[in-house]
């Protein structure tokens, strides 16, 4: 488990924080739009599928905090968790170099003032108590992240860059399945929770659909969507019942592997 006194160095946790919010603050406000040049559709690609990354790991991140607080340790989730926070900050990073597109700036921003109060409670011992308030906040983290995803998407203008976005989307609704599942199994079971697992459900279906349905699909991508499928029909039954969490765990990690893929072949198209 990670504890402020055990692997983290709480000092320099709050230290890394600080000088990632000036960092981006003084790069987000002082560098003008004019300095940058016009950005290539291949690169625009690259880039939905970085920033969508972003919404994967805002999941990842709260999933293995659950799984921390449920003793799940065979799924070595305090690993996971350290290694989705550190990619998360180095996606922020990345994305600094896009704030000329109209609607990138004002989500990063809104994300640096609601990180370190975000990475202090994730990083703490896991807890039933703390897991609603991080469950707002992770919330809150997606719907920036997604937004940034979307200027992205708009600023390309083409279909290719949709798929991408809705490829990426994918893995992000591979862990946010998991992640309501296991906050079920935890008690959470009010009408939000119970919702926002049946949405996810149904979404990652019809993300499949559509992109099975787009035309310039290779036949690698095909194999991806097809293997894809059929562990998502394998295992959707199985989020029914509780106390399947290692099964779940064990196939979604197939379709994260299946979409990232997927989503990495569609960025280079």
């Amino acid at each position: 488990m990670i504890y402020k006194n055990e692997q983290f160095d709480f000092s320099k946790v709050i230290l890394n924080q600080f000088i990632l919010f000036v960092l981006l603050s003084l790069t987000l406000v002082i560098v003008p739009s004019t300095a940058f040049a016009e950005i290539s559709e291949a690169k625009l690609n690259h880039a939905i599928d970085r920033a969508g990354l972003q919404r994967m790991l805002t999941q990842r991140m709260l999933k293995s905090y659950c799984q921390l607080g449920q003793d799940q340790f065979y799924i070595k989730p305090d690993e996971k968790l350290k290694d989705a926070l550190k990619r998360y900050e180095q996606g922020l990073s990345f994305l600094i170099g896009f704030e000329s597109i109209d609607g990138v700036t004002v989500s990063l921003n809104k994300i640096i003032t609601i990180w370190p109060k975000y990475k202090t409670l994730i990083t703490d011992k896991a807890t039933k108590a703390n897991a609603p308030e991080l469950v707002q906040l992770n919330e809150k983290l997606l719907s920036l992240s997604h937004q940034i995803v979307l200027a992205l998407q708009a600023e390309s203008g083409k279909e290719l860059g949709k798929i991408v976005n809705i490829s990426g989307r994918q893995r992000m609704l591979s862990q946010r399945i998991e992640l309501f599942y296991l906050l079920r199994d935890w008690g959470f079971e009010d009408e939000f929770y119970l919702n926002a697992l049946a949405k996810s459900r149904k979404e990652f279906s019809e993300g499949l659909a559509y992109l099975n349905n787009y035309p310039e699909n290779t036949e690698e991508v095909k194999k991806l969507l097809a293997k894809a499928e059929k562990s998502f029909n394998l295992f959707s039954h199985s989020l029914d019942d509780k106390n399947n969490a290692f099964l779940i765990s064990l196939t979604v990690g197939q379709l994260l592997k299946y979409m990232n893929t997927a989503t990495n072949l569609y960025s280079k198209m």
